[in-house]
């Protein structure tokens, strides 16, 4: 009697390999040691339950007549008889053959519970191994799409990937001080390019980056049709309810920055300090009535069916390290690649792998 591992290869979440130890039959004959065949074990068990030979070997999958031959095979090979056959009446175990299965069955009841446990550390040993020789990458983001997306990749592809959700800022500063391998951020287009994506632009350095575009949107106000908001100005000094995105997140820099320009002061903004973290939950509180008001994204306006008055278009970037792993830094190309494609002709080819001087240009930062 001897153990056996099988290795069973998945590909669900972290765990990719589960063992399972079983145990195996030999004996030694004439000086040669062989392997009692598994199935000699079952066919017995069958014959046992149902007093017949052709039903047990139907019920392996095998002819009556590879299993006669088994059956024969192994008495001659042990000097000892397994079956007692009576014609017209089926089969029955001899005293040996009972004996033999019952040694079996104890012996697994008996170390059923150490392989077991032993099993389950084996799978912990070889897990960790091949958790160490994943690739780890550190995502940093503003909330986008895009980038749950990626995160899929590169885990499809054997990464494993921490993602934080922050504001494009705070995702930037993680990246810029080393801890996140990849960052994604928003950057306005239009009028807010000096005073919002100048900001957010004087993190990146050419030498040390490389910048992938990867979407472009609208951003405006998002109101139910019986409580249309079509202005920033009306949201002052009203009753309209506004519920705002947190600080630091690129759609509250916006929206600060498009006060500002009016002279409109938040502080008369009825619920401007009320901060949710995305665009499709400050939606969700539209259109269930809780607020009247959010500013955010057309496409998440679309979907809970509000009025939307587009006020600024703004871009979705990634940005990673050169020096980040060669394979991660091809998962993620492309992927970018792919969505380039996507979008067709409507970008210029030099924006969609943008140098930090067409960014300074699309954005208009050097006004």
């Amino acid at each position: 009697m001897y153990v056996t591992m099988r290795l069973g290869l998945e590909n669900i979440g972290h765990k990719i390999m589960e063992i399972d130890l079983a145990l195996r039959w030999r004996t030694t004959l004439d000086g040669e040691t062989v392997e009692v065949d598994e199935l000699l074990f079952s066919l017995l068990r069958g014959i046992e339950a149902g007093g017949q030979l052709n039903l047990a070997a139907k019920d392996e999958g095998v002819s009556y007549r590879h299993a006669w031959g088994l059956v024969r095979a192994w008495e001659a090979r042990l000097g000892q008889r397994l079956l007692n056959s009576v014609q017209g009446r089926g089969a029955s175990l001899t005293t040996f053959a009972r004996s033999l299965l019952q040694a079996k069955a104890e012996a697994e009841q008996a170390l059923e519970p150490v392989l077991s446990v032993n099993a389950l550390r084996a799978s912990a040993i070889i897990d960790g191994a091949i958790e160490k020789d994943r690739r780890r990458v550190r995502v940093a983001s503003s909330h986008d799409n895009t980038v749950l997306r990626l995160r899929e990749n590169l885990a499809t592809n054997r990464c494993l990937v921490t993602l934080e959700i922050v504001g494009s800022e705070g995702a930037l500063r993680h990246y810029r001080r080393g801890d996140a391998d990849i960052a994604g951020f928003h950057l306005p287009m239009g009028e807010l390019g000096p005073v919002v994506a100048a900001k957010l632009i004087s993190f990146l350095d050419d030498e040390d980056d490389r910048v992938f575009m990867t979407e472009q949107r609208s951003l405006g106000l998002m109101s139910r049709s019986d409580r249309s908001c079509c202005a920033l100005e009306e949201l002052v000094s009203s009753d309209f309810r506004f519920v705002n995105r947190q600080v630091g997140s690129a759609t509250r820099l916006i929206f600060d920055a498009l006060l500002a320009a009016r002279c409109l002061a938040p502080e008369e903004i009825r619920g401007y300090h009320d901060e949710e973290y995305t665009h499709t939950a400050v939606a969700a509180l539209v259109a269930s009535r809780d607020v009247d008001v959010a500013f955010g994204a057309q496409s998440v306006a679309a979907h809970f069916d509000l009025d939307f008055e587009s006020m600024v278009e703004e871009r979705f970037y990634i940005v990673m390290n050169r020096e980040l792993d060669n394979p991660v830094q091809q998962l993620v190309h492309d992927f970018c690649s792919r969505l380039n494609l996507e979008a067709g002709d409507r970008i210029e080819a030099d924006e969609l792998v943008p140098s930090v001087a067409i960014m300074k240009r699309i954005h208009n930062t050097d006004k």
